[in-house]
């Protein structure tokens, strides 16, 4: 059971790596997953550790495998759908150590 009701989907297409030819990225077959999208902006840091400006957060229930290379496509309740690169990636845990969610930030 998860710790935030995930009742909302979200397609996830993994980036496998860049085309050896034109150095466009190759992303492998699509697949669904549960979670929580909330819009709104938020300054958080990315990789380089820049602040950048954050339109969206994901919850996911304990430590999916996204990478911060993956795609995210989302399809929101007025049937728009926005596709969105992974900022950060942060995982929030128990006291014992065991994930409790994965926090996305688009």
């Amino acid at each position: 059971m998860s710790f935030v009701q995930l009742k909302q989907t979200v397609t996830v297409s993994p980036f496998l790596g860049n085309d050896p030819d034109y150095n466009e990225p190759i992303y492998g077959d699509d697949y669904e997953m549960k979670c929580r999208f909330s819009e709104g902006v938020n300054l958080v840091r990315n990789l380089r550790g820049e602040e950048v400006a954050s339109v969206g957060t994901f919850l996911f229930d304990k430590l999916p495998r996204i990478s911060i290379l993956d795609r995210l496509t989302y399809t929101d309740e007025n049937m728009r759908t926005i596709t969105y690169t992974p900022i950060s990636i942060s995982v929030k845990r128990w006291i014992n150590g065991k994930p409790i969610l994965t926090e996305v930030h688009v």
